[in-house]
C-alpha cells in the first residue's frame, strides 16, 4: 500500500540531493506550458484570473510583436473576412522599416537596427515582420492573397500542434525519466535529457500523448469522467520514461490497471499540498517554482515506484517494467561485467607514470605546447584520451549514476572519433605555426568573398598586402592555446573564446586608429549591439562558433595532416611564410593597404548602390 508520508519524505531527500537541476526543469516546464501554469502568472502579473489571462494576450496580440504572437499561438488569420491580420502585417513591416533609422545608446554599446544580420533577427523579433516576411512570399508564389491566408492558418495551427505534443509534452516524459533517476542516483549526467532522442523514440512518445490528450478530452465532455481519467492517465509520462517502446495504447491502458484502486490515494497525494499552494500564492508564486513544483513532481516520481514495485509482486509484469536498474543500483559485480574496458582503461591510466617535466611540463599542460611530436608524446597523447573515455562512464561504472549499458533500451551505437579528433591533445611549434597562417588564410577569403557580395568588387582586405588577415590566425592560435585549460568545458570555452576575440579585436582597432591618424580598417557602427564600431555581437558570435569549432574538431583534424608532414619540408615551409608575413608587416606600417571598401567606406557604399 502507498505510504504517503513516506513518500513525501523521500521526494524532500530527492530534491535536496538535486535541488537546482529540478528546480530548473520545472521552471522550463512552466515556462514552455506544460505544467504549472499559475506559477508563472503569478510571477508575471498579481492577477491570475481568465480575465487577466485574456488581457495577456490580447496586450500580446495587440503589441508591436503581436502578428508573431498570433501565428505561433495558432490564432492568426481566425477571421478571414476581416483586414485585421493584413493590416498587422503591413504595419509590423512599416515599423521593421522604421527601426532600421533608430539606434541608442548605453555607456558605449550602441543598439542599433542598421546593419548586419543580428539588427536584421532583433529588428524582426521586435516588429514581428517574421510573419509579414513569409506571408509576402506566399503571396508571390500562390498569386493571391486569399489563398495565402488559408495558407498561414492552416501553418500556424500546424506549428502550434506540433510543438504543443511533439516538443513540449513530450518534455513531461524527460521530466518524469529525470526524477526517476535523480530518487535512485547520485548523479543525473545530461545525456538522460536526451535519451527519447538518443534512443529515437521521441516519435512514438508524443503520439502516445497526443493520443492520451485526445481520450482526456473526450472524458472532459462528461466532467466527472474528465476527473477520473485525469487520474487513470496519471502515470502514462511515467511508463513511456521507464519503456520506451510501449504502444500509446497499451502505456494508456497499463496507466489504467496501475491506477485502479489508488486514484484516491493519488487524489489525496495532490490534496497534501495545498497547504503549500496558498503558502505559493502568498508568495506571488516564487515559492511554487524554488520548492513546491519540483516536490510535486518528486513525491509523484515516488507514488510511480510504489504502484510498480506493487504490481511486480502481484502479476509479475516483468515484459512491461523492463528497467531494474532504473530503481536499484546494480551490485558492483555486474557493473564490472558491463563496463570491464573501462575499468581495464581506468587502472591503466592509474598506472601510467611519465609525465612532462620543468619548462616542457608548463607549456604543455598551460597553453598545450610541444616543442615537436615523438614517441613519448603520442604515449601523453594516449593515455590524455583514455582519462576522457574513463570519465565519460566513471560515474556509470561506479554506480553513481544510470548504467547505459545496462539499459533494457540502450541508445544507438556511435562511432568512437575521440582517437582522431582528440581536443585536449598538445600541438608542435610547427603545427602551431601552420595553423596561424591557414587561420590567416581561410580569415582573408572570407572576407574578400563577403565584400564581394557587399559591395560587388574584389578587394583585398585587411591592412596587410598579402592573402592573410593576422587577426584570424592570431585569434583561433590564442584560442587554442590561452584556453586550453578550458577544452573539458565547451560551454566554457565558447564565453571564453568571444571575451578573447573581443578583446583582440577591440584593441587591435584601437590601435590601428591610434597609429594611423585615426583611420579605420573596420566599422561596426550601425550593427546591432557594437562598442564604438569597434566589436560587435554578431562578429563575436562567429568567433566563438569558430573558435569551438577550430578547437574541437578542425585542429585536432589539421593536426593529423601536419603531423605527417616531414620535418625536413614543414621547417623551411613555416620558415619561408614567416619572413614573407615579416617583410608584409614591415612594409604596410609604412605603405598599409588602403582604398575602396578596406578604409573608404563611403565609396563601397556608393559601388553598393550602382
Amino acid at each position: 500500500m502507498f505510504d504517503r508520508k513516506r513518500a513525501k519524505a523521500a521526494a524532500r531527500s530527492t530534491l535536496k540531493r538535486h535541488y537546482w537541476m529540478l528546480v530548473f526543469l520545472c521552471f522550463i516546464a512552466a515556462f514552455a506550458g506544460i505544467k504549472y501554469d499559475s506559477a508563472v502568472v503569478a510571477v508575471n502579473s498579481e492577477v491570475s484570473t481568465e480575465d487577466a489571462a485574456e488581457e495577456a494576450s490580447a496586450a500580446a496580440a495587440s503589441d508591436s510583436g503581436g502578428i508573431l504572437y498570433e501565428f505561433i499561438s495558432g490564432n492568426i488569420g481566425i477571421s478571414i473576412e476581416g483586414e485585421d491580420v493584413l493590416d498587422n502585417m503591413d504595419e509590423a513591416e512599416k515599423k521593421f522599416k522604421d527601426n532600421k533609422n533608430k539606434s541608442f545608446k548605453v555607456g558605449s554599446v550602441e543598439f542599433s537596427f542598421a546593419d548586419g544580420e543580428f539588427a536584421k533577427l532583433a529588428n524582426m523579433a521586435v516588429t514581428g515582420s517574421y510573419v509579414s516576411t513569409i506571408y509576402k512570399g506566399v503571396v508571390s508564389i500562390t498569386g493571391s492573397k486569399r489563398a495565402a491566408a488559408v495558407i498561414m492558418i492552416i501553418a500556424s495551427v500546424l506549428i502550434r500542434l506540433f510543438l504543443t505534443y511533439f516538443v513540449f509534452n513530450v518534455l513531461s516524459v524527460v521530466m518524469s525519466r529525470i526524477f526517476l533517476e535523480a530518487r535512485t542516483f547520485e548523479k543525473v549526467p545530461v545525456k538522460s535529457f536526451f535519451m527519447l532522442i538518443r534512443t529515437k523514440k521521441w516519435l512514438r512518445a508524443g503520439l502516445t500523448l497526443l493520443l492520451r490528450e485526445l481520450y482526456q478530452g473526450l472524458w472532459n465532455l462528461t466532467v466527472i469522467g474528465g476527473i477520473i481519467k485525469h487520474f487513470s492517465y496519471y502515470l502514462v509520462p511515467y511508463l513511456i520514461a521507464e519503456n520506451p517502446d510501449l504502444r500509446p495504447n497499451e502505456a494508456i491502458t497499463l496507466s489504467r490497471k496501475l491506477m485502479k484502486g489508488h486514484k484516491w490515494e493519488c487524489f489525496k497525494l495532490e490534496l497534501s499540498f495545498l497547504g503549500w499552494e496558498i503558502i505559493g500564492m502568498l508568495t506571488a508564486g516564487l515559492l511554487n517554482i524554488f520548492w513546491i513544483n519540483p516536490y510535486k513532481e518528486a513525491a509523484a516520481a515516488e507514488l510511480y515506484a510504489s504502484l510498480r514495485a506493487g504490481a511486480l509482486s502481484g502479476e509479475k509484469r516483468s515484459a512491461v517494467f523492463i528497467d531494474r536498474f532504473l530503481f536499484e543500483k546494480a551490485g558492483a559485480d555486474r557493473l564490472a561485467s558491463a563496463y570491464g574496458d573501462i575499468d581495464a582503461l581506468k587502472r591503466e591510466t592509474e598506472q601510467f607514470t611519465d609525465r612532462y617535466t620543468g619548462a616542457r611540463a608548463f607549456f604543455a599542460n598551460v597553453f598545450g605546447i610541444v616543442p615537436r611530436y615523438t614517441e613519448r608524446t603520442e604515449a601523453i597523447d594516449r593515455n590524455e584520451i583514455n582519462k576522457i573515455k574513463v570519465s565519460q562512464y566513471l560515474d556509470e561504472l561506479e554506480g553513481r549514476s544510470y548504467p547505459e549499458r545496462l539499459s533494457p533500451t540502450p541508445p544507438s551505437p556511435r562511432r568512437d572519433r575521440l582517437g582522431t579528433v582528440y581536443y585536449t591533445r598538445s600541438y608542435s611549434i610547427v603545427s602551431i605555426i601552420m595553423m596561424f597562417f591557414i587561420g590567416c588564410a581561410i580569415g582573408w577569403t572570407w572576407e574578400v568573398i563577403y565584400k564581394y557580395i557587399e559591395v560587388g568588387k574584389l578587394v583585398n582586405r585587411g591592412v596587410l598586402h598579402g592573402p592573410w588577415l593576422p587577426i584570424y590566425g592570431a585569434g583561433a592560435v590564442m584560442i587554442l592555446l590561452a584556453l586550453k585549460r578550458f577544452r573539458h568545458k565547451p560551454i566554457v570555452e565558447f564565453f571564453a573564446a568571444i571575451v578573447l576575440c573581443g578583446i583582440v579585436e577591440y584593441f587591435t582597432a584601437a590601435i590601428l586608429e591610434a597609429t594611423h591618424d585615426g583611420q579605420k580598417w573596420w566599422d561596426y557602427s550601425g550593427y546591432f549591439l557594437n562598442i564604438n564600431g569597434r566589436v560587435c555581437a554578431e562578429g563575436l558570435m562567429v568567433f566563438g562558433i569558430g573558435g569551438v569549432a577550430f578547437v574541437y574538431f578542425a585542429a585536432p583534424m589539421l593536426d593529423n595532416y601536419l603531423r605527417k608532414l616531414k620535418m625536413r619540408y614543414a621547417v623551411p615551409i613555416c620558415a619561408a611564410l614567416l619572413i614573407a608575413f615579416a617583410a608584409d608587416t614591415v612594409y604596410s606600417h609604412f605603405y598599409p593597404n588602403q582604398g575602396t571598401g578596406i578604409t573608404d567606406y563611403q565609396s563601397a557604399q556608393v559601388i553598393q548602390q550602382l
